[in-house]
């Protein structure tokens, strides 16, 4: 019995600091000890990969999206990495000459990802969900944040709108975005987004699909891109 009472109180005062006394010690930590992220107005390569299965009602605003993006078309390289689509996701793709595609064998969303990363040669590769859509200067706001040389990963905000344009976000997905926001000022996030991220090529690891690996290297989150 006592055994009982004993993983009680401690599965409760686990849970407790997960979710009440962690994100309050990561805020008051990030208000009181922030690491400094450097930033500039660099323009590195990039490649801006999209990682797609049956994606054929959005592929093409997607792309025409990327295309929209405010930076060097010399220095922006955008794929479409299939994973295997049976609809027209490739066929749509292929209609846009600035458009890189990728067709993979079936092998999920990381082995397609891997895939599109082996085959660019970019400073910076950066990754998107083939139904999000970014700021025109989203990809300008992500790649300030390598200007430090420390940093390896950078994760943009999600914001979850209705077809009306009105915001969607809940109260935990606030609460989500205010944790990530001050473990980023303290040098890492224990979570990004599929929708935008990137990584500097040189830390890009891959990884089996079953399991993640950290390189230990330093993160930072972008609150404003995307």
């Amino acid at each position: 019995m006592l055994v009982l009472v004993v993983l009680f109180w401690a599965s409760l005062a686990l849970l407790a600091w997960t979710h009440v006394f962690y994100p309050a010690f990561a805020a008051a930590l990030a208000r009181v000890a922030p690491r400094r992220v450097r930033k500039a107005d660099i323009e590195p390569t990039v490649a801006v990969i999209v990682t797609a299965y049956n994606e054929e009602p959005v592929i093409a605003r997607r792309i025409e999206n990327l295309l929209e993006l405010d930076y060097p078309r010399e220095k922006l390289q955008i794929v479409v990495t299939s994973d295997a689509s049976s609809d027209r996701t490739e066929e749509i793709a292929l209609q846009y000459p600035e458009v890189r595609v990728i067709s993979n064998p079936r092998g999920g969303k990381v082995a397609a990802q891997d895939s599109a990363v082996r085959q660019t040669d970019s400073e910076i590769v950066a990754f998107s969900d083939a139904n999000a859509t970014w700021s025109p200067d989203a990809l300008r706001t992500l790649v300030r944040m390598f200007a430090d040389d420390d940093v390896a990963y950078v994760c943009g905000q999600l914001r979850i709108l209705d077809a009306g344009g009105s915001n969607k976000e809940g109260v935990y997905w606030r609460y989500e975005m205010l944790q990530r926001g001050a473990e980023s000022a303290l040098g890492s996030v224990t979570g990004g987004n599929g929708s935008i991220y990137a990584v500097r090529r040189t830390d890009y690891v891959e990884v089996d699909p079953r399991t993640r690996r950290s390189t230990g290297a330093r993160f930072a989150c972008s609150s404003t891109a995307g």
